[in-house]
């Protein structure tokens, strides 16, 4: 009981890869017990039921409805931590929200080590970066600079997706707001040996970390995101859905989540960031709820332009959109 446990953060703004880095890392900890804390923005709980099946874990916490560095969830993060750390796995692996803001990780790092007598040592934060999405985003959402700046190590992702130009000027810009920060090209999320090497020992400098955080209040000009359930009612068909969210998909910061087919024990698994649009069969996970998280910028509405085009695709009148 006395051992220590390891506590490593993964964050990364909305559809940048973090669910695929978790996977990966997974696959290469099989003889390592992991707890695993993941965070979904929404209030459906998206990321548990995708995150593969390992007998390394010994306990999966889902926390919803928020960031795990906000005053409205940080107290259930701590507590989740400081449960988990009862289980004495080796390493607690934490998926923050894709909207994390950690200006408060100092803060909250150290009421966890408190809490736990010192028996959780931090272990740093992994930043994944989406390489063809980073410079559009981030020019109005603030939240992209702060995850930088607050973390150890980054994974540049969807590299496969750029030109060597464009990825040159997101790795500069990663290393000019964290520099000597060791920076990982990667596509698919895959962990490199290198990567995992550094995860697993070393310690990082929180002295390198900001100490004034006032710049990062807020959201940026398009203000906090908001969320909606897509959720229609009634059969509809693959090509519905397909037609509706590659239509809509471009409006909007992420689209994820289930929906079932006819089969009872199928779904429709619906993940798509921008133009990218995946739309697969899959046998429906025991923790996924029905519905399809959208995330869309403070400054928008696009309920009224969601229900409307999925009126033009289907036909149906019937409500198939909520708020969050």
């Amino acid at each position: 009981m006395n051992k220590e446990i390891r506590l490593i953060l993964i964050t990364g703004f909305l559809g940048s890869g973090k669910t695929s880095v978790i996977n990966s890392l997974l696959t290469q900890l099989k003889e390592t017990s992991v707890g695993l804390i993941l965070n979904d923005f929404g209030s459906i709980a998206v990321d548990t039921a995708l995150v593969e099946g390992s007998e390394s874990v010994v306990k999966t916490t889902s926390l919803s409805g928020g960031q795990i560095f906000c005053s409205c969830l940080s107290g259930s993060f701590i507590s989740s931590v400081e449960a988990m750390a009862q289980m004495a796995p080796e390493v607690i692996i934490v998926e923050a929200s894709g909207l994390a803001k950690p200006a408060p990780l100092l803060e909250i790092i150290s009421v966890i080590q408190k809490r736990t007598e010192n028996r959780v040592t931090y272990g740093g934060m992994l930043c994944v970066v989406d390489a063809e999405r980073y410079t559009m985003l981030s020019q109005s959402l603030k939240t992209l600079e702060e995850q930088i700046v607050f973390s150890d190590w980054f994974i540049l992702n969807k590299t496969d997706l750029v030109d060597s130009v464009t990825l040159s000027s997101v790795r500069d810009r990663v290393q000019s707001l964290r520099p000597l920060s060791p920076v990982f090209p990667t596509t698919y999320g895959k962990v490199s040996s290198d990567l995992l090497d550094l995860l697993m020992v070393s310690t990082p400098d929180a002295s390198l970390l900001p100490t004034r955080t006032e710049e990062y209040r807020g959201w940026g000009v398009n203000g906090r995101p908001k969320t909606s359930i897509f959720e229609p009612q009634g059969t509809f068909t693959y090509q519905m859905l397909e037609d509706f969210v590659t239509q809509v998909s471009s409006h909007l910061l992420r689209m994820k989540g289930f929906l079932p087919t006819s089969s009872p024990d199928k779904a429709f698994l619906i993940d798509a960031v921008g133009p990218h649009v995946s739309l697969t069969e899959v046998t429906m996970p025991p923790s996924a709820a029905r519905g399809v998280v959208c995330i869309y910028g403070g400054s928008q509405d696009p309920v009224e332009l969601l229900q409307r085009q999925w009126t033009a695709v289907s036909g149906s009148d019937t409500p198939a959109v909520r708020s969050n």
